[in-house]
């Protein structure tokens, strides 16, 4: 008997040390909210017009079914000086002909074809080095807009004004992250919150710190900063070239700034479980700074996190409904207690990041999916492997960063 009480303090001890760590990972999360700016939807009584010339630059490779939404949101777009220009790295589906007829429908929309890359380069990072070349002095700004995005039609007017506001060089945003399928809402979630944990917008917003992070989505860029740190030859084989794109503006010591801008623009990614893993073994491995030790503690972290409330709360919650209870009933409440506490956080955390919040009772099983596939990705890179993505291989071509 004693030993069963000395086991049951242990295990009652480490779940009670688990509810601290999630309080302070609420309200570290609350903090992290607080301390990163928002970008809402201009106010029409205030707003005043920017005079920058600025230019969408789209690279889309095989992207029939986005290419449209995408592009008449960008036409819609308040700022006035806007020209777009997508730059068609060699479709094989209706990409190019979709973009052609709405050429026909906006004098500002623009369409350049790439040819394959050269060796040593991602298809991505050349084609938006084409089209930055392309536009050559006839903008200011430049933004870097991927093809599955939606954008509120004061997408770019609310991103060009903070980032004068705050003098910056380099400003991205996060999305709406868009699920319609079980695996991309219960999956996603657990994904941007794993990137948050390695980038937090106010260490990558404080000039004095060493981090840096972009999102490729959506990337707005003066031309003249753009240029002076070599734009997207110097990422030409990187496979997360945004965030080295950003690492390359905070070493020359131009500001970087990173803000939500969930009411501006969303994103759907991914369709389904195959395309979302095939997806994020593609880079994220890389997005946690491409180190074993960092990946392994995020697996551990994040399923000990996660599963061990959840199974204690119900193994308790099942002897309180059939009686049979093996602990003490004040222990039995303390477990089911936690459990309790960690689900309604994961639920307010989820609603509060609008990531679908019914999915929060599954989060062992969506931080198993990510595990899995963080592994993947982390096995993939470190032997040179990388993925098959849209019919080309995708691995880091200058080795790993």
């Amino acid at each position: 008997m004693e030993g069963e009480s000395a086991r049951m303090m242990v295990l009652l001890w480490i779940s009670l040390g688990l509810g601290f760590v999630w309080i302070f990972l609420f309200v570290s999360a609350l903090r992290q909210a607080q301390a990163t700016p928002t970008l809402k939807p201009l106010d029409p009584k205030r707003f005043v017009q920017s005079e920058a010339r600025v230019c969408a630059l789209v690279p889309a490779r095989d992207e029939e079914q986005n290419i449209e939404a995408c592009l008449r949101s960008l036409m819609a777009q308040s700022h006035e000086r806007l020209r777009i220009l997508v730059v068609d790295d060699r479709s094989e589906d209706a990409t190019a002909e979709v973009v052609r007829r709405l050429m026909r429908e906006a004098d500002r929309l623009d369409l350049l074809q790439a040819p394959e890359p050269p060796a040593g380069w991602m298809g991505k990072c050349h084609a938006l080095h084409l089209g930055a070349e392309h536009v050559a002095g006839d903008a200011d700004w430049l933004w870097f807009v991927d093809a599955d995005t939606l954008h509120h039609v004061d997408s770019l007017s609310a991103s060009l004004g903070e980032a004068e506001r705050v003098s910056a060089d380099l400003i991205s945003l996060v999305p709406h992250l868009e699920g319609r399928s079980f695996w991309e809402r219960l999956v996603q979630p657990s994904v941007a919150a794993l990137i948050a944990m390695f980038h937090r917008p106010s260490r990558v917003n404080d000039p004095k710190r060493p981090e840096a992070f972009a999102n490729g989505q959506f990337i707005l860029t003066r031309v003249a900063a753009y240029r002076a740190v070599g734009g997207h030859a110097s990422v030409a084989g990187k496979v997360l070239e945004d965030v080295e794109l950003a690492k390359c503006f905070q070493e020359s010591g131009r500001r970087i700034h990173l803000a939500i801008g969930r009411d501006l623009f969303s994103t759907r990614m991914y369709s389904g479980l195959g395309s979302l893993v095939n997806g994020w073994t593609k880079n994220l491995y890389l997005l946690v700074q491409a180190g074993l030790a960092r990946a392994w503690f995020a697996v551990i972290f994040s399923m000990v996190l996660s599963t061990w409330p959840a199974v204690f709360g119900i193994w308790a919650a099942g002897a309180f409904l059939t009686g049979h209870r093996p602990w003490p009933g004040w222990a039995l409440a303390a477990l089911l207690g936690t459990y309790a506490m960690v689900l309604s956080f994961q639920i307010l955390l989820r609603a509060f990041n609008r990531w679908y919040p019914a999915y929060a009772p599954l989060a062992p099983l969506a931080n198993l999916v990510v595990a899995i596939i963080l592994l993947r990705s982390a096995w993939r890179h470190r032997h040179g492997q990388g993925v098959t993505w849209k019919g080309r291989k995708v691995h880091n071509l200058e080795g790993e960063p």
